[in-house]
C-alpha cells in the first residue's frame, strides 16, 4: 500500500510519483511465459527533482508489472516515515532497494492468489479500511485547503484520491484476508523454530514496547441471586407455560414473541445470529454446543435468568442460536440473601476448601462458569467489580489472600464476586517468558507461510528486470 508520510515535503515527493505507482495494478495484456510484454521503459511527466525521467518495468509478476517509480514511491515514504535511506546510486541504495522490490513481490503474489481463490472484503470493511487512511493523510495536514493543494499537485482532484486510497485498501483488504486463510490450514509444512531464533525475534520486539502492566492470576467464584416467594413461583408457572407450548408443536420463534424478556431479540423471534461459543456465558454456550443442530434445549439458568435455546443450524466453529429468556424478578431481600451467603462462601475460601467443590454445594447460587484465571492484567481484573474493588484493598493484592463480597454488575441483578488472589507481578519492563509461546506460533506461522509462499513463487512468472 502506497503511503503518504512526512508533512508536506515528504507528501510532494512522494505525491509526483502516485500516478505511476498505479500502474503497480494494471494487467499486462498478452503476457507470454518468456517473453517480455511491456517496454522497458515508458515516459513519465512531472518527477521531482533527482528523479529519473524515463520510468521503466523492473519486474513482471504473472501478469502484472512493477515500475521502477512504484519502487521509489515506497522509498520517499519510508524516508518520510524515518527510514534511513542509503545515498541512491550507492551499492547500499540498491541493496535496499532490492528488498524493497521483494516485499512487493511477495505482496503481488499474495494479491494474485487471494484473487485467484475468490477471496473478497466486505464492502463496509474496505470504506473503514480507507476511511481509516485518509483520516490518517489528513491528520499530516494543518487544513483541508492544504492537503487539497497536495493532491492536486499529482494531477488528481480529491474524489480520485479517495478512489486511489480505495482500491489500495481492497487490495490491502485482499491480502490480509488470504493470509488469514492460509494461517487457518491443517495441512501448514512442518517447520522448526528454534529458541536462538525466539531470542533474537524476542530482543527485537521488546526495544519498543512499553512496560509489562501488573498481572495477576486467581480464583473467581460468583453468587448469584435467586428469586424467593412469590416470584419463584411466577417464574416456575411460566417455565412450565413456555414447555407446555412446546409440547404443542408451536414454533420457537412464536413462543420467544409470547414468552421471551429480552427486549432485543424478543421481536425477532428470539435470533441470536450467528454466535461463536467464546461470546457465550459459560451455561448458555454449554448448553448450545451440547446439543444437534435443529434442537432445543432449556431451562437453562445464567446469570440473566432462565433460557430456552434452539440451535438451528452450524457452520465452522459457528452456531445460529435463537433463545427465550425468562427474567425472573429479584427484590432488595434477594440480593441481600446473596451477600450474606457470598460471605459464607469466602470464609470457606480462606478456609481452604476447594473451589469447584463450592461451586458443586452451592449449585444454582454460585454461577457455573470459569474459576482460574491465570495472568490477567490487574486493571482488567479490578474493573469487573462495582466501584473497581478499591475499599477492598484488591487494587494492591497481596497473594493468598481472599477479597470480597465484592459487587458486579453484568446485566442482570447484582451479583456478588469473590477473589481468591494465587500470584501477583507489579508492572515491569516485559520479559521473555510474558511472549515466548506467542512469538513461538508467530515465528512458525511465518515460516510455513513463507515455504508457502516460496511453493507459489516457483510456479509464478517472475522476471526481475532491476
Amino acid at each position: 500500500m502506497i503511503d503518504i508520510n512526512g508533512g508536506m515535503k515528504a507528501f510532494r515527493a512522494g505525491a509526483c510519483l502516485l500516478a505511476a505507482a498505479l500502474a503497480l495494478g494494471a494487467p499486462l495484456a498478452g503476457l507470454q511465459e518468456n517473453e517480455p510484454a511491456a517496454p522497458d521503459t515508458v515516459e513519465a511527466t512531472e518527477f521531482p527533482s533527482g528523479v529519473a525521467s524515463l520510468d521503466r518495468v523492473v519486474a513482471v509478476v504473472g501478469d502484472t508489472a512493477i515500475l521502477l517509480s512504484d519502487i521509489q514511491v515506497t522509498l520517499y515514504q519510508l524516508q518520510g516515515a524515518g527510514a534511513r535511506i542509503p545515498p541512491e546510486g550507492s551499492e547500499r541504495w540498491k541493496t535496499f532497494a532490492d528488498d524493497v522490490l521483494e516485499a512487493m513481490i511477495d505482496d503481488l503474489i499474495y494479491l494474485q492468489q487471494a484473487r485467484n481463490a475468490g477471496v473478497t472484503v466486505p464492502e463496509d470493511r474496505v470504506t473503514q479500511m480507507a476511511d481509516e487512511i485518509f483520516a490518517e493523510r489528513r491528520s499530516r495536514f494543518s487544513s483541508d485547503e492544504e492537503m487539497m493543494l497536495a493532491v492536486e499537485e499529482t494531477g488528481m482532484n480529491m474524489l480520485q484520491f479517495r478512489q486511489m486510497l480505495r482500491s489500495q485498501a481492497q487490495a490491502e483488504g485482499m491480502r490480509q484476508a488470504y493470509r488469514f486463510e492460509l494461517e487457518q490450514r491443517d495441512d501448514l509444512p512442518p517447520v522448526i523454530v528454534s529458541e536462538e531464533e525466539v531470542e533474537a525475534a524476542f530482543e527485537e520486539f521488546a526495544q519498543n514496547q512499553p512496560p509489562r502492566p501488573a498481572l495477576v492470576s486467581f480464583n473467581r467464584l460468583v453468587v448469584t441471586p435467586n428469586p424467593s416467594g412469590a416470584a419463584r413461583d411466577s417464574l416456575v408457572a411460566r417455565t412450565i407455560r413456555v414447555q407446555n407450548d412446546f409440547a404443542n408443536d408451536e414454533e420457537f420463534s412464536v413462543l420467544a414473541r409470547r414468552h421471551s424478556d429480552d427486549d432485543g431479540t424478543r421481536e425477532q423471534g428470539g435470533e441470536l445470529g450467528w454466535m461463536n461459543r467464546d461470546l457465550l456465558v459459560k451455561p448458555f454456550g454449554d448448553a448450545a454446543w451440547g446439543a444437534r443442530p435443529g434442537q432445543t434445549v432449556g431451562p437453562v439458568q445464567t446469570q440473566f435468568g432462565f433460557h430456552f435455546i434452539k440451535i438451528e443450524r452450524q457452520r465452522g466453529a459457528e452456531r445460529f442460536l435463537r433463545h427465550i429468556l425468562l427474567r425472573p424478578e429479584i427484590s432488595e431481600d434477594d440480593v441481600e440473601e446473596a451477600r450474606t451467603l457470598a460471605i459464607q462462601v469466602a470464609d470457606s475460601l480462606r478456609a481452604g476448601a476447594d473451589p469447584e467443590r463450592l461451586v458443586a454445594v452451592f449449585r444454582g447460587r454460585v454461577a457455573d462458569e470459569a474459576i482460574r484465571f491465570d495472568d490477567v492484567s490487574l486493571a482488567s481484573l479490578v474493573s469487573q467489580f462495582t466501584g473497581g474493588g478499591a475499599e477492598s484493598g484488591l487494587t494492591a493484592p497481596t497473594p493468598g489472600t481472599v477479597y470480597g463480597p465484592l459487587p458486579i454488575e453484568r446485566g442482570g441483578p447484582t451479583e456478588f464476586g469473590l477473589v481468591h488472589v494465587l500470584s501477583f507481578r507489579p508492572e515491569g519492563p516485559i520479559e521473555l517468558n510474558d511472549v515466548r509461546d506467542q512469538i513461538r506460533q508467530s515465528l512458525r506461522t511465518r515460516k510455513q507461510i513463507d515455504v508457502i509462499l516460496q511453493e507459489v513463487r516457483a510456479n509464478t512468472y517472475i522476471d526481475v528486470r532491476f
